[in-house]
Formats: C-alpha cells, sequence, structure tokens
C-alpha cells in the first residue's frame, strides 16, 4: 500500500526589526513539529529555490523557516535596511528565532547554517545557546583565506590534471593573495571553473546561470523581490567579504553549549573539508559530530538528500 504524503502547508510573512521588513518563508505538514531556522549562503543569496528542487522535504519532519536576511531577496530595501553588518544580521537572527518560539509556542528551536549560514549560525547559538537544540552546520565555514587557498589550488591542479591548458594559463595569471575577496580576477576564475570542475554547489555541477533560472523561477517571489535579488547579492557580498575573509569562526564560536551536527561534502572546495574538519576538532561542545558526505561537493543536503535526511531523524532529533 503505498502512503500518500502529507499536504505541505505554506506561508510568506514578514516581519518588521528596527524599522525594516525582513521576509520568512515557512513550510511544514504539522505546525506541532519541532522548528528549525535555515540560514541561506552568499552572503546575501537565497536558497529557497534551490532547496524545494531537491528531494529533502525535511518540512516532513520539522516546520522550516526559510529566513532572507537584511539586504537579500524578500529583506532588500535600500531605503530602511541600513548599513549591512555581521553584528546586525546576528541581532535579526535572534529576532527572528524568538518570533518562531512564541509563534509556534516551542521553548527552543534548531538551527541549521549553509556555507556563509555558517558562520553567522556558529555566532549565534555560542552567544545565545539558550535558544536552541542543536546546531547543525552544513558546508560549515572555518577560515576563510585558508579555504580560498585550497580553493585555488583545487583549480590549478584539476585544470593541469585535465589537460586544460587554457584553463590552466587562466588560473595561474590570477595572483592570489590576502586581498583576494577584493580582486575581481579571482571571483572571476571561480565563476567559471569551480562549479565546472565539481567543487562548487553540487560535485555534478550547477552553474550560476542555472542557480538565476531557479530563484527566477520560484512563483513565490514578487517581481520586485526577483529584480531584489541581484542587487542583494552583490550590496551584501560589498558589505560582508571583509568580515568572512578575515574571521576565524573557530574564534568568534570557540564553544557551543548544544549539540552540534557538521555535515560537509568531501569535494567541496567553497568552503574547503579541511577548514570544516578543523573547525569541528577546535571548538567545545557537549557533543559534537562530523559527517563526511563522500559523492557531494557545497550542497550534501541536495546531492545526498537520503543520507541527510537519515542523519536529520535518527541523529539530529533522535538525540
Amino acid at each position: 500500500m503505498i502512503k500518500e504524503a502529507k499536504k505541505v502547508t505554506f506561508s510568506k510573512e514578514y516581519i518588521e526589526i528596527d524599522g525594516h521588513k525582513t521576509g520568512l518563508f515557512l513550510e511544514t505538514v504539522d505546525s506541532s513539529n519541532p522548528v528549525l531556522l535555515f540560514l541561506h549562503g552568499g552572503p546575501g543569496f537565497p536558497q529557497y529555490s534551490f532547496l524545494k528542487k531537491s528531494e529533502l522535504r525535511w518540512e516532513e519532519f520539522f516546520t522550516v523557516c526559510y529566513w532572507e536576511q537584511r539586504g537579500t531577496g524578500m529583506s532588500y530595501d535600500a531605503s530602511t535596511q541600513g548599513d549591512i553588518t555581521f553584528d546586525r544580521l546576528a541581532e535579526d537572527a535572534l529576532e527572528v528565532t524568538k518570533y518562531l518560539k512564541k509563534k509556534y509556542d516551542q521553548e527552543k528551536i534548531y538551527l541549521c547554517g549553509h556555507s556563509w549560514g555558517t558562520m553567522l549560525g556558529s555566532h549565534i547559538v555560542h552567544r545565545h545557546p539558550e535558544h536552541f537544540h542543536a546546531y547543525i552546520g552544513v558546508g560549515q565555514i572555518g577560515r576563510h583565506y585558508e579555504s580560498n587557498q585550497h580553493t585555488y589550488e583545487f583549480l590549478l591542479e584539476t585544470a593541469i590534471f585535465r589537460g586544460d591548458k587554457r584553463a590552466e594559463k587562466d588560473i595561474r595569471s590570477v595572483t592570489f593573495d590576502e586581498e583576494y575577496y577584493k580582486s575581481t580576477d579571482y571571483r572571476r576564475i571561480l565563476g567559471r571553473y569551480l562549479n565546472k570542475f565539481g567543487g562548487g554547489a553540487k560535485r555534478n555541477g550547477y552553474s550560476n546561470l542555472q542557480g538565476v533560472k531557479d530563484l527566477f523561477s520560484c512563483s513565490h517571489y514578487t517581481w520586485k523581490e526577483k529584480l531584489n535579488i541581484p542587487k542583494g547579492i552583490f550590496a551584501s557580498y560589498d558589505a560582508l567579504s571583509k568580515t568572512m575573509a578575515t574571521t576565524d569562526t573557530a574564534q568568534l564560536a570557540p564553544r557551543i553549549d548544544v549539540p552540534v551536527h557538521i555535515i560537509h561534502g568531501k569535494y567541496d572546495y567553497q568552503t574547503s573539508y579541511q577548514e570544516a574538519k578543523r573547525f569541528y576538532e577546535i571548538i567545545e561542545a557537549p557533543n559534537k559530530k562530523l559527517y563526511t558526505f563522500e559523492q557531494s561537493a557545497h550542497s550534501p543536503f541536495v546531492e545526498e538528500h537520503e543520507e541527510f535526511r537519515r542523519i536529520l531523524k535518527e541523529e539530529v532529533l533522535g538525540q
């Protein structure tokens, strides 16, 4: 007998924080389920449409909140958002957390960060563990400079291995140094080769163009919000790239007083596996676990969604 899938309840909401509207997508099959707040990457890159095209379906056992951070997509409004800073986003995340706890009448929630969202998420749970059951870091950032050293080496070594002389010459023409986050040439070779070589969003490739198509095809956005997405991506990167490039997340969040689950793709060169492993080994937590996804790059929750779902149900919720 085929078990019929439960109907997913969807809602789109805006809440006001310091005079600025911030947007949320909420999905669940049962509003009494545990609540999970998802912090997207980028900075400034909303991921609802990307995740909804996968078979993740974590709304079957969580009430999932996809919050778009200040300056991103639904939460972009240049007239009210003010300066985009790490501390401001952290305060916003705390307000969203309190809103979710009150709305769903839950004492604590789960927090899951991806990529840039892991830097923000690690810090929030470190500072305010009383609000959270557990922290889940997917594509965990450690030290972004060292991570990008690994990225540059990966690009060059892959071009050489493939015998791609044009790519090798192009990559060698770019000098990698501590100012890498300001370099348009470095960002160009990332955009040109990282997904192509299988170290980006997905091991089997996921182009920047496809990412844009997924965002613009999402029916839950208004046209104004769709047009604000690229504005938010550029504005957020300009505002936060130095913070991301110069921060050691293991120093930002040296102790996390809730269970920690670090989930990382072996072939991830957007946030390198080596740096995620270092973060995991350094931080203190009452219990912690590192899960290595052997067939994934930067998106193990999409690339190996069945194993990711198993971990959520058996390890995170089971705990």
